[in-house]
Parts: structure tokens; sequence; C-alpha cells
């Protein structure tokens, strides 16, 4: 768990708003595991009146007997004897109901799936609580998981508790420059770097030793067979995709860059179409289209592994486990991980790059209604940034190099080479370049140019 609360500003604004609100509340939230949601509703009801209870995947009687605890030492014993357990989660949430009087009660039921599971028809009994009583009491009920797709199911079209959510929040992984606040002290290169190997994840994060060299992390956190992130994504992974035929072979199968429907599906060895609609409804896949083309009818969509955690992991630490197992961590580190980091870091940068430039024309800086890549239809042409308005005007085209020289004349030729292909490009079209060093002067003073290092994309 994090040692602090870092850039969860939305989502505490959104449980206040529903704390302040009038009437009960019912209130969803869901993300993948270890991105700070019990971290985030702690420090939420640590000044409220609050029985915050996580389940811990026991029976029925085990689960009751210990969330009656949980009330008890909140709100004392009266209704509560020493012994007593509730015998239902009905008669719970009736006890809680009353007990809430005139007063907001937040009650966090966390890992929910597993009380689901313990108990079932749990989301009928909930329901049920609700149209009769929650809706017109001052309870607070919040229902918390890490099984994504179960989470988002039970408020689904066919599910008990189908508009019946107050409020849904999405606990996601950090961006690049939120993970930076984890390493403040490393130069703005390097907060990438580290944002390339651990992603957004808030317990991954906070695991890095800013006063340490790379290899030494590198030893630590992936060299050691008693490390937990050695299995870590394993361990994410399988809760969400137990019946997923291929999954981990398809990931893998794009992490080292076969990103076609095709050439993922000669890699793992088994029908993708399905599964990659699956780990793209999950938020593990990202299907990216070519900016201009239609997403719903384009046949040129490629795939990414949307956390560089996963990325790194697939790429570098499931082909070599047994060797990390064996004691060669040092030797994977040293022979595999750092020679290959530059070049790792070449697709992170550009997804930190796309996103910078998203943020720019979200705040009027440069002109786009959306932000993605763009290639040609015959493969000859690739640009890494491409800004487009409305149905197709051309805002601005961009390349991002992942290079510790500055990038010059020679990086901005090759740019405006592949955008003579692009449909609606112009001689006057504003040009980003994205280095980790930046632009060589000459290349800075043009005035057709904008440039941008690392340390400009965490200013």
């Amino acid at each position: 768990m994090a040692a602090r609360l870092v850039d969860r500003e939305l989502e505490l604004a959104a449980l206040d708003a529903a704390t302040d609100a009038r009437g009960g509340q019912l209130v969803v939230v869901w993300g993948r595991r270890r991105t700070g949601k019990t971290y985030l509703l702690q420090a939420f009801g640590a000044h409220r009146r609050c029985i915050h209870y996580t389940a811990t995947q026991q029976s029925a009687p085990v689960e009751l007997r210990a969330f009656t605890d949980a009330a008890r030492a909140v709100l004392g014993g009266e209704g509560l004897p020493a012994g007593y357990r509730f015998p239902d989660w009905s008669v719970a949430l009736d006890w809680v109901t009353a007990a809430a009087g005139e007063q907001r009660l937040v009650v966090i039921l966390d890992e929910f799936p597993y009380l689901a599971h313990s108990t079932r028809g749990l989301e009928s009994i909930i329901q049920c609580w609700w149209d009769q009583r929650g809706r017109t009491s001052r309870v607070m009920l919040v229902l918390c998981g890490s099984a994504v797709a179960y989470m988002r199911q039970i408020v689904g079209a066919a599910a008990p508790l189908h508009q019946r959510a107050t409020a849904a929040i999405h606990v996601a992984p950090m961006d690049y420059r939120s993970a930076g606040r984890f390493v403040e002290e490393l130069a703005p290169a390097e907060r990438a770097v580290v944002y390339g190997i651990l992603g957004g994840t808030p317990l991954y994060l906070e695991q890095w030793d800013a006063r340490a060299s790379r290899r030494a992390n590198l030893l630590r956190l992936f060299g050691n067979p008693a490390s937990p992130l050695v299995d870590a994504a394993e361990l994410v992974l399988s809760g969400e995709l137990p019946e997923l035929e291929g999954a981990f072979r398809i990931l893998q199968a794009v992490a080292l860059g076969r990103t076609r429907p095709g050439e993922i599906a000669d890699y793992a060895r088994v029908a993708v179409e399905r599964p990659l609609k699956r780990l793209t409804t999950l938020g593990i896949l990202e299907r990216r289209v070519p900016n201009l083309d239609v997403p719903a009818r384009t046949k040129r969509a490629i795939y990414r592994v949307v956390d560089p955690y996963f990325a790194f992991w697939f790429r570098f630490i499931a082909p070599n486990r047994a060797q990390i197992a064996r004691g060669l961590g040092a030797q994977l580190v040293d022979g595999r991980i750092l020679p290959g980091l530059d070049d790792h870091m070449g697709d992170v940068f550009e997804a930190m790059a796309r996103e910078h430039a998203r943020g720019l024309a979200a705040v009027g800086e440069l002109e786009a209604d959306r932000v993605e890549s763009w290639w040609s239809a015959d493969g000859a042409h690739e640009i890494d940034v491409v800004g487009v308005t409305g149905r197709d005007a051309i805002g601005f085209v961009g390349t991002v190099k992942w290079t510790a020289r500055p990038l010059g004349r020679p990086v901005l030729e090759n740019l405006d080479g592949h955008a003579s292909a692009l449909p609606g490009f112009r001689t006057d079209t504003v040009r980003l370049l994205y280095g980790r060093t930046g632009c060589n002067e000459t290349i800075a003073a043009d005035a057709r140019v904008r440039c941008y290092s690392a340390e400009a994309l965490y200013a």
C-alpha cells in the first residue's frame, strides 16, 4: 500500500460529493489490483463515521461475524452484545440503516467479489435493501473490488444493481506525471525510465529506491526470485483471465512487437478475435487505428499493451523466470534488460508524447480534437503523433525519439518526408519533435517546430 495518497483528487472529490448528497448513496469503486483503491478509501473514511470491512474469502458466517465486530468497533455495542453476529446480510444492512439515523454513515465493503462468492445472491439482497430502505437512508454503501470484469458486470443491464449505483469510480493506474511524483528526486528522463519499468501502479512505484542505481533497483526488484514483482503481473492477470485461452501468449506477442492480429495469432497459436476484444475491454490492451480512419470500420488496427509494467514484464521477465529462479537474475539484468531498455522505452516515450500533446490540445496550446498515430496503407509511412480537428483537418504532426542526443535536421526532414504522404498536410503545419534531451539550437529556432524534452513532459 502506498505511503502517501498521490494524484487521487478526482476520486476523492467524487467520494466527497457522494457523502454530501442527500439521501442514500450506493457507490461502486473498481480497478485493477494494486492501484490504491483500499488506500484511497482508508484516506476518505479516516475522518468520517465509517465502517470499513475487507472480505477475506471465508464462509458467509465468518464474514458476517467479522463485519459485526467492525460495526461494533465503530458504533459501539448497543444492539450488538458480545458474541452476537448478524445472521445474514439483510439483517446487517437493516441494522446499519437504523444505526445511521440522521447522520451520514459510510459502509465500505472492500473486496466485494469475495463476499458475493460466499453469499449467493448478495447483489439481489443489496438491491432489495436499496429499493426498500437504502435510497432514503443516510447510509453511503461503497462496494469495492479488483475483479474488473465482475465489478463492471454488477451494474450491467442484466444485473440486480443496474441503474441503482449513484456513482461509479474507476481507480486506474497513474499516468506518467503522477507516477513521477514517487521518484521526484530523479532527473525527468530517469523518472520516465522508472515509469517504463513499473508503470502507474503505486505499490510498485514506491519500491523503487531513488538513491540507488538503475542496475541495483533492477537486481533487487527483478533479479531476485523472492521479489514479488517477478510474479506480480501473472497474479494480477490470472484473476481477470482464468478462462481466456492463450491470453498470456497474446500479451507476450504484443509486448515483443507483434502488434497486428495476424502476427499475434501466428505467435500465440490461438484464435485471437475474441481474446483481443476481451483484453481491450479490460483495459489491458489498447486497440489503435491510424488517425483519420474510422475506428469501427478500419481493418488496419494494431494493439499495444497499455501498462508499461506489463509490457516490460512480458518482454523481459516472463520468458526468463526459470533463469531468475536458478539465481541468474544478475545475468538477465546485465545481458538483456539493461541493453534492451532503450528499445523498450521507445514505445513508452511515444505514448507519453501523445499524452502530453493531448494535454496541450486540451488547454488550447495545440489544435486538435484527437491525437493518435498515423500510418499509410502500404506501410511505407508512419507518424508517431498526429493531431486532427473535425473530420480530417491536420493540426500538427510529430515524431518521437528516445535518443540521448538532441534531435537535429535529419529527424525533421524524416518527419516531413512521412508527413508529405498524410492527407491534409501543409507546409505550415506545426511540427512537434520529442526527444529525451529535446532538439539542437538550429531546429529549436525553426518557427514551424516545437521541441519537447523529457524535462518538458514533466514540467
